[in-house]
């Protein structure tokens, strides 16, 4: 086999065959072709005149051509199934292995993914019904500061005021000026970085607790909202194992 090359391309003239065939790449984009003698022997000489390599090359027959722009996932499209025995020396064998290694990889990813979210969609009713559970208020709120979760016992400390009608409006709207403007801070501040988790917010005295605005991520540590969490202090007065029939 012979060979010329320049910037970006390559071709080859296989004596047996009497088959001539070139390869381009830029930016991604690689094409394989089957091309004439007229044009291998133009290729990288001035009789090429103002055209490049390229699109002397992309005048031939196109057996293989491949892109990986960064834009769109990586593939391949093949216009004769011989283009590996057609042109041995080329990289188009090459590029649709890598192509599609990642796209088994990307759907093995995918499966993952959709496995994972079944499983924590197995899993939300036994998390609702930890937190209806607890005997402290608690305030689930998207970011946009919309409530979107009450459990029985917010429901019932918040009855004054709306009790579980409060969900679907903002959280905003029960607080102060002062108040709001301070929750859009630690919002702000959960937001900022992923190590940001819980701010102490408030000290009731008189019900002996403290209160904390804690943020809420996904998987990936991306923030999707935050809640409102209450800590009783005062020791238990429920007897130990305290069974009844």
């Amino acid at each position: 086999m012979q060979f010329k090359e320049g910037t970006g391309w390559k071709a080859c003239y296989d004596e047996k065959r009497e088959l001539y065939t070139a390869e381009r790449s830029w930016r991604g984009y690689y094409q394989l072709c089957e091309i004439t003698k007229e044009i291998y022997d133009i290729l990288g000489t001035d009789a090429m005149g103002d055209e490049s390599a390229d699109r002397w090359i992309s005048k031939g027959r196109e057996l293989f051509s491949a892109d990986d722009d960064y834009y769109t996932l990586p593939y391949y499209t093949v216009g004769d199934e011989n283009y590996a025995e057609l042109a041995p020396w080329s990289r188009a064998r090459g590029r649709a292995e890598a192509t599609d290694e990642l796209d088994r990889k990307r759907k093995a990813d995918e499966a993952a993914r959709k496995e994972k979210e079944k499983k924590t969609m197995e899993l939300s009713p036994f998390f609702k019904a930890v937190l209806d559970a607890d005997r402290a208020p608690v305030v689930l709120c998207g970011l946009d500061n919309t409530i979107i979760y009450m459990n029985p016992a917010a429901a019932e400390k918040y009855s004054r005021w709306g009790g579980e009608g409060l969900v679907g409006r903002s959280l905003l709207d029960c607080h102060n000026k002062d108040s709001q403007e301070k929750i859009e801070k630690v919002v702000r501040w959960f937001v900022n970085s992923d190590k940001h988790n819980i701010v102490y917010t408030f000290r009731n005295e008189k019900e002996n607790k403290d209160v904390y605005m804690v943020a809420l991520r996904d998987s990936d540590g991306a923030l999707i909202g935050y809640y409102e969490k209450h800590e009783y202090r005062d020791r238990e007065t429920m007897p130990l194992y305290d069974l009844w029939y």
